[in-house]
């Protein structure tokens, strides 16, 4: 399956013509009217499912083929427009290692699981977008990163004999069939139907799925009292000495990180290991800048740059540590939000 590449030129969800059927001799399907809907060009858009529905999730599982090894990769994205809430996860599993997470934003307060464990973070500056949406431009600038494999090509399947089932109390139909190298079962619901699921095989497990939700079983719910997570800035070692013989740390703050007052960050310059390590010199960010002479005669200064004018810690902005001490240091940074150094493992 192709990674996600979405267009404004898809045509809408999977829709029977208004001409095609003109009562209950229609439900279910026919298995002719079934590959007359599905050879139409792009019918299945998630896009258009986004305008239609303002709690939609969708998840898909997919085993493929990497250099010979067999990788399992779930997502999960959903929205709930109501809340100002998307939350995204991504299981990556690839021979005996794995990778869980799932983040919940839109709001001050964000929950980020990993594994199955969940923290509590915090976004000074939130800002809600439609996940879907988001992921479609990102997917265009970067066509060959790992995205959610969202598109699907009917027309692929549009030649079956297919075998179609119908619920009339739910509007749900199933449709069964084969191409001859795959599986294909197919969910649709409502009237007109809608493709809400996806399942194909291949009978040598590399295989696809996709669900659809909508209403109150997507809906995203913030949990609270849960242990604090840091912000995810962690300073590059990577010091120049120049010929006076000064030291210098100095970079651009990473655009991942959520928006932070300055009050809730300090920097450190820390001697001895992360875990028992001892502070020479620190500077609050709300202080901007610092120069601080040390008990051994040597200076320290700290600059923090808030090069968007917003007032928060954010992404771009950009810091700067010199000092004339020859002492062996790791910059560091002390989320005091979360009581931890934002290089600690947790």
């Amino acid at each position: 399956m192709c990674l996600i590449l979405f267009s404004s030129a898809l045509s809408g969800c999977l829709e029977v013509p208004s001409d095609s059927c003109g009562g209950e001799e229609c439900f279910p399907l026919s298995s002719d009217e079934l590959n007359s809907l599905l050879e139409v060009q792009n019918s299945f858009n998630v896009l258009k499912l986004s305008d239609e529905y303002e709690i939609l999730r969708i998840e898909t599982s997919s085993v493929v083929e990497i250099q010979n090894q067999r990788v399992s990769i779930d997502w999960g994205v959903g929205k709930d427009d109501t809340k100002n809430l998307s939350s995204i996860a991504l299981r990556y599993s690839i021979a005996n290692s794995a990778v869980d997470t799932e983040v919940i934003e839109g709001s001050e307060i964000t929950n980020v699981r990993l594994g199955n464990i969940w923290y509590e973070g915090r976004d000074a500056s939130p800002e809600y977008n439609d996940p879907f949406y988001e992921i479609a431009r990102l997917s265009s600038e970067d066509p060959d990163g790992l995205w959610p494999p969202f598109s699907f090509d009917t027309t692929k399947y549009s030649n079956i004999d297919w075998q179609i089932t119908g619920d009339t109390l739910s509007l749900q139909q199933v449709a069964t069939g084969t191409n001859g190298t795959h599986t294909i079962i197919l969910e649709l619901r409502g009237a007109p139907p809608m493709i809400m699921g996806i399942e194909i095989y291949d009978g040598e497990g590399t295989d696809f799925s996709l669900s659809i939700d909508v209403g109150d079983s997507a809906i995203i719910e913030l949990k609270d009292n849960l242990p604090r997570t840091p912000i995810q800035f962690i300073p590059l070692n990577n010091s120049i000495v120049n010929d006076n013989g000064i030291k210098t740390w100095s970079d651009v703050i990473p655009d991942s990180i959520s928006e932070v007052e300055p009050l809730e960050l300090e920097f450190h310059a820390r001697i001895g290991s992360l875990n028992s390590s001892e502070s020479l010199a620190s500077m609050n960010f709300n202080d901007v800048i610092s120069n601080i002479t040390i008990d051994d005669g040597t200076w320290w200064q700290f600059y923090w740059m808030d090069v968007d004018l917003d007032n928060l810690v954010s992404g771009g902005d950009f810091y700067n540590v010199r000092t004339n001490s020859t002492t062996d240091v790791t910059i560091s940074v002390f989320d005091i939000w979360a009581n931890i150094w934002t290089d600690d493992l947790f």
